[in-house]
Parts: C-alpha cells; structure tokens; sequence
C-alpha cells in the first residue's frame, strides 16, 4: 500500500497556520509517513498475536498514536445506540479521576453538530495545530485542560463507530498527525469488526456445544428409553406368555396320557402343533424385541456377522458381509449402528420375502456409512411411514438425525430395497 497516497480529506488539509497543503510531499516527508503508517499497522496487528483485552490494547494503542503524533493524550471515543459519544476504557495519558472517564457526549438533534461532523463528514477544520470547533467540545464536556486537539472517524468500510482523538501536542498538530489518526482509524475499525466476528463465533460455538450436548443427552435418554421398554417387553414375554404357552403344553401332554383313546389323536397332535407353532413365534418375537443383542459388542464387524447368520439360520436368506470397520468406534456409536442395522435386517426376514441380503459397512467423512441392500419386493418408498410395519424406517432415520447423520431409503415395487445411514463417529 502506498500509503503516502492517502487522502487529507475535508478541509483539514491545512498547515500550522492554516494555509492550505502542498500537494507534493519531499522525500523527507514521505519516508516520515511510511514509517509512520508502518508504526500504525505493526500496533493494531500486534492485537491478533497478544492475550490482551480490548480495553488494554487500546490504551496501548493511544501510546502508540502519542508517540506518532507527539500528543500527550490519546482516547478512542465509541459510538453508542443513542447517538452517544463514550470513551474507550483506558485512554492513554488521562489520569484515574479525570472527567473524560464518566463523559458521555451527545451528537446534534439534526446532525449538524461537531460530532455530527466528526463521525460522519470528516470536516474539522484545523487551526494552527488544532480543532478549535473539537477543543470547545472538550472545555464544555468538562476537560479545560486540554490546549490543543484533533480526531478523526473510526470505522470499519461505511461503518462509524466511533473517533479516535490525540491531545496536547507540544507544538500543535499537522496534517501528517491528521492523516496519521485517520490510517489508526481505519485500521482499528478493521480490528473492532474482526473482534466482534470472532466474538460471535466464539458465542455461536458456544451454542453449538450446548447444542449437540443436549442432542447427545436426548439420544442417549431415548436408547436408554427404548432398551427398557424392550426389556419389560421381554421380560413380560418371557416370563409371563411363553410360561403359561409351556404350561398349556404340559396340560395337552396330560391330556393325552389320560385320554387312553377316548380323544382323537389327530385333533391331539393338530393342537400341539398349534401350540409349538405359537410357541416358535413368540421365542422369534422374544429375540426381536430382547434389548440383549444390542448391548455394545466388544467387535462391531463379529455383531453385524452374528445377526446376519441368525437370519440365515431362521429364515434362509443368503447374506453377504462386506464390513471394513476399526476396532476403536467408540461405544455410543457402535450401539447406534447396530441397532440401525437390527432394525434394518428385521424388516427384510419379516416384509422383505429376499432372498439374499448385502451388508457394507466403512468409516467414510468422519463417520461410520453403512448399507443395507435386499433382492426383496420392494416398495414405494415415499409412502414408507404410512405402510403398516415399516415404522421401524422412521425409527431409523430418527436414531440416525438425532446422533447428527442421515439415514437414505432407495426402494420400489419389485426391485429390492437398500437402506443408508453415516453416523458421526464423534456426537
């Protein structure tokens, strides 16, 4: 940047005794307002490395426009929501009891006044070596020390927020002091946005983590909430159905042994089939349903290879397992997945009528991606959670949102059906 070639704008363009800027600088004079310009932005940009607050960092930097300036004083002044004029904790120069820490400065009511001018027009004349519109300002504000000042808008692009103000040079100020507050002004405005934007996404971050603790906090609730659910299930089925089925059976045997001919054994036999027939079915529910299964395996590939042998087993459908997954998914995740994929294979052995059934499961973009396809009838997809007894689909593609992932389901009439689901491997 050749900052040389910044603009004096308004009417500050002006010598010590008022007459107007030569518009050509002597070599002395440029390298003056390189150095100085370096000075400035070297100051603001040491922000971005420190730990400082803001309130310490500007003071540091009105040290730094002091020394550039000659100024005894500096303070940057923020604009408020009511047209207010407040100074920056920590001015640099000004004493602890000085009034400039309690003032509040009001613009015009038609914004015409000086501060009007200053925050927005950039038109304070300058007079030898100082404001003398800006040092009324200050004498009625309560500062009657000050003998000289000039300030100039601080903002980022066509933002104002605020002025920034040296004092007290010993011998007045110049236009090169000028020009020097406009560079910190326009620099600092860069700083102060950057700072509110890191602000913001530090709070956004914050939100975000409350966020997904509390999604981590419903998943979990909800898993532990559907486990016992199934448990008392289970527990019920178990004890309660399949005992009294037993005792049923018993009592049939018992028949039998007394009956010494009187009944026919074909309605016998035909009643006992029956009952084994029931019995079978309620075991296969027991084994849905039993929360059992889907406590965290100590090898996600040996679990996923166990269900689908099961199946094999009870309904003959083919299976190919095609899991390429790490031994370090943690446990949350791992109980997510495999019972997507419980839910997924049960609605093939129940609806599907397959014949074979594929597996694949890999970490993909940070998660675990997993497919589950079936030479099956298929069916219209879109009308999923309206079908009587996929509604285990929708559990699926909620156990998969809630834990941050997606859960796809391809499927039509006749053509099979593959189901798709990434979980995070990190909640």
């Amino acid at each position: 940047m050749d900052t040389a070639a910044l603009p004096i704008a308004g009417r500050a363009g002006r010598d010590g005794n008022g007459v107007a800027a030569r518009s050509r600088r002597t070599p002395g004079q440029l390298e003056r307002s390189q150095e100085s310009a370096l000075a400035a932005l070297c100051a603001v940009a040491s922000y971005l490395d420190s730990d400082e607050d803001m309130p310490t960092f500007f003071g540091r930097l009105g040290g730094t426009i002091a020394g550039l300036t000659g100024a005894q004083r500096a303070a940057f002044w923020r604009l408020g929501p009511r047209g207010t004029l407040a100074v920056q904790p920590v001015p640099f120069g000004f004493a602890h009891e000085s009034a400039v820490h309690g003032m509040r400065l009001q613009m015009g009511p038609h914004g015409q006044g000086v501060l009007d001018r200053l925050a927005f027009h950039e038109e304070l004349e300058m007079v030898k070596g100082t404001s003398p519109a800006l040092d009324a300002v200050w004498h009625g504000a309560g500062l009657s020390e000050v003998r000289s000042s000039i300030a100039a808008v601080w903002r980022a692009g066509d933002r104002r927020i605020g002025a920034v103000a040296a004092y007290d040079a010993e011998h007045g100020f110049s236009p090169h002091d000028l020009w020097v507050l406009r560079l910190v002004g326009l620099v600092a405005g860069l700083l102060w946005q950057y700072k509110e934007s890191e602000d913001h996404l530090g709070r956004t971050a914050v939100r975000l983590e409350h966020a997904t603790t509390a999604r981590r906090q419903l998943l979990n609730n909800i898993a532990a909430g559907g486990d016992e659910a199934r448990r008392r299930f289970a527990s019920a089925l178990h004890d309660d159905s399949l005992q009294l089925l037993t005792g049923a059976e018993l009592q049939l045997e018992r028949l039998r042994s007394e009956a010494d001919g009187r009944l026919p054994t074909s309605q016998l036999d035909g009643l006992a089939s029956t009952l084994l027939k029931v019995e079978d079915s309620l075991r296969r529910l027991l084994t849905d349903v039993s929360p059992e299964p889907l406590q965290l395996p100590s090898d996600l590939r040996e679990a996923i290879s166990e269900r689908l042998e099961s199946m094999r087993i009870r309904a003959g459908i083919e299976p190919h397992n095609d899991s390429r997954l790490p031994n370090d998914i943690p446990g949350t995740i791992q109980s997510i997945v495999l019972k997507n994929v419980a839910e997924a294979l049960n609605n093939v052995e129940k609806h599907a009528r397959a014949t074979k059934v594929m597996v694949a499961a890999e970490v993909v973009d940070g998660g675990v991606r997993v497919a589950i396809a079936d030479d099956g009838t298929g069916f219209v997809a879109a009308e999923s959670a309206r079908i009587p007894g996929h509604i285990g689909l929708v559990a699926m593609r909620e156990r998969a949102q809630l834990a941050g992932g997606w859960c796809h389901i391809d499927s039509d009439p006749g053509a099979g059906t593959k189901v798709e689901f990434w979980i995070p491997l990190s909640l």
